[in-house]
């Protein structure tokens, strides 16, 4: 990936918009609701990932997972179906690592939003 490529893929965007019968305010408290999910999410992940929970990991990164797909965070979310993996299967050695690569995604995704929902 590209330092250039989009963290965010606006025509998601443009389909939950759609979604929301055209709802600008409502469209942006989903944004809104993601973004603050997202922040726990990743603290629950790196907790188990600290922990070497691999059971722990399972939920918040499958969460994470499909709510960034939903939004068009489409690496946050292949990071996230990563992470949910390797819950699954157990072996959560160099989670704290993926973890943190997901963090660093999401404050990508997070800039990205707010600049595409940035009035003018």
């Amino acid at each position: 990936m590209t330092d250039d490529a989009r963290a965010v893929n606006p025509a998601a965007l443009e389909r939950l918009l759609e979604m929301t019968g055209g709802d600008p305010g409502f469209l942006g408290e989903l944004v809104a609701t993601y973004l603050e999910d997202a922040g726990v999410q990743l603290g629950e992940m790196l907790a188990a990932a600290e922990a070497r929970s691999a059971e722990g990991m399972v939920r918040p990164a499958h969460s994470l997972k499909g709510n960034s797909a939903t939004m068009g965070a489409e690496r946050l979310a292949e990071l996230c179906l990563q992470l949910e993996s390797h819950g699954r299967s157990g072996t959560v050695d160099d989670a704290v690592d993926g973890v943190r690569a997901a963090a660093a995604e999401f404050e990508r995704v997070k800039a990205e939003l707010k600049r595409l929902r940035a009035p003018g």
